[in-house]
């Protein structure tokens, strides 16, 4: 459950108040969050604790910071992953001569003896090409005409020793050599398009969200917490989803909604909506659930809708808590959201098939798969997975059996019934009612509802 801390230190920020225990679980946008842990692995801070003093707690600014540094975290790592595939992947632009060997005589003096790697008719070598700057032309002397015998061996083919090179002209890439064709040839590089699948996809979700927030009286669900259901955008908690929904119409501008679940990774991306009595701001339309309402947006208002795949609905239209999608009952919205993933598993259990919202609740449920030997570091039980050893830990050698905490004050009690009726006697806290689904009869807890269930219900139809 979730709820504040005692009285004491932020240990982030050392300012004084009541705050959240930091190594007690919390449920944040559908996922768990250890803040303890947090920091050990985004910063490598591990905070220190002592059993005879009150070791404080962490505020909701710092919380938000937190989080935003883990978000950033794992955005910078993504990124740089991103770098490497697109460092490995590019191709170095390089330029090519392309010899051609066109029409060499058998003379006396044409390149018969070139050895045979460089007979062949074409072939490319990689080069640097460099500008070469042209020198301003000298006048030079005259030079005495040659021999009657050194221009008749000129005029016959045969190259002079001191005849003038003609100068290559390198704009037109061709150097003659001889009867050899030298051609330069640059290789165009092929473009390299890198498509960042997550951002795009992520930025899809956002948009969606948006849309249904500015154009709707739809509103999201933080979590419910030790009080009731926690807003997505302040700390407030309402214990009636009710409430909750005039605060968030109310109180929050456009603005504000305009940012929502903004820095969030597809990873970590799921909304708790609550579409009860969902309708079109722009025309008054009544609409029945979130596809409809996105067709509704597309095609009578022209806006941009998509993907509804990470957005959970909720609806609170009658005094039992049933599912929005098959309207199975339950009593307990933990209970509830657990359910959800059978009808949103964008991600599969590979051991167990089961089916889950994102990625991130995929990561956290496949810890319990894998097990192995896990002792206690303060005592000497032994357990096969970590989950159970840190449930262990938390219950037993940090809050000494006293795992339920009041919601309001932070009282900590070793029985959930006991909370509860502390919770009605002392803040004014609204009775829980439990009914029977086979019978009518109405309990306070959900440890005597089971009971009963086991006790007679069960008994009958085995007895059938």
């Amino acid at each position: 459950m979730e709820s504040i801390s005692n009285e004491g230190m932020c240990r982030c920020c050392a300012s004084e108040g009541t705050f959240k225990d930091f190594l007690t679980t919390y449920h944040w946008m559908g996922e768990e969050e250890i803040y303890a842990d947090m920091l050990r692995d985004c910063f490598a801070i591990t905070l220190y604790t002592s059993d005879d003093f009150n070791n404080g707690g962490i505020c909701e600014v710092c919380i938000t910071q937190l989080r935003n540094a883990c978000n950033f975290k794992r955005q910078v790592q993504q990124t740089e992953e991103q770098f490497k595939k697109r460092v490995q992947n590019s191709v170095l632009k390089s330029s090519v001569i392309k010899l051609e060997m066109a029409g060499v005589d058998d003379g006396e003096h044409s390149d018969t003896n070139l050895s045979d790697e460089f007979s062949v008719t074409e072939f490319e070598v990689p080069i640097k090409e460099e500008k070469v700057e042209e020198k301003p032309k000298k006048r030079q002397a005259a030079k005495p005409s040659t021999s009657r015998a050194k221009k008749a061996k000129t005029e016959d083919g045969e190259p002079s020793a001191k005849r003038t090179r003609r100068k290559t002209n390198i704009h037109e890439n061709t150097v003659r050599k001889r009867k050899g064709i030298i051609k330069l040839i640059s290789k165009a590089t092929p473009s390299l398009k890198v498509v960042i699948k997550k951002k795009l996809e992520v930025d899809k979700h956002l948009d969606n969200i948006r849309e249904i927030l500015l154009n709707s009286n739809a509103t999201p669900i933080r979590c419910k917490g030790g009080i009731g259901y926690a807003c997505s955008f302040c700390t407030e908690q309402f214990p009636e989803p009710a409430d909750l929904k005039t605060h968030t119409i109310e109180i929050h501008d456009e603005r504000t909604k305009s940012n929502f679940m903004k820095g969030i990774t597809l990873d970590d991306f799921i909304v708790k909506l609550d579409i009860t009595n969902l309708k079109c701001k722009l025309c008054d339309t009544n609409l029945e659930n979130i596809s409809d309402f996105l067709d509704h947006l597309k095609t009578k208002h022209d806006k941009r809708t998509g993907v509804n795949s990470h957005i959970i609905p909720f609806k609170f239209d009658s005094d039992v808590l049933r599912c929005s999608i098959c309207s199975k009952q339950f009593n307990n919205f933990k209970v509830l959201m657990e359910h959800m993933n059978i009808h949103f598993g964008n991600h599969v259990c590979e051991v167990c098939g089961a089916g889950f919202v994102n990625k991130r609740t995929l990561r956290t449920h496949g810890y319990r798969h894998k097990t192995g030997i896990f002792s206690c570091s303060t005592c000497s039980k032994i357990f096969d997975t970590k989950v159970k050893r840190r449930e262990h830990e938390r219950a037993v050698h940090i809050h000494m059996h006293r795992r339920n905490k009041c919601g309001y004050c932070g009282e900590r009690f070793t029985d959930y019934t006991k909370k509860n009726e502390h919770e009605v006697k002392i803040h004014g806290a609204k009775p829980i009612i439990l009914s029977c689904n086979a019978c009518e009869k109405i309990f306070d807890n959900q440890r005597s509802l089971t009971v009963h269930s086991k006790n007679y219900h069960l008994m009958e139809r085995r007895n059938k």
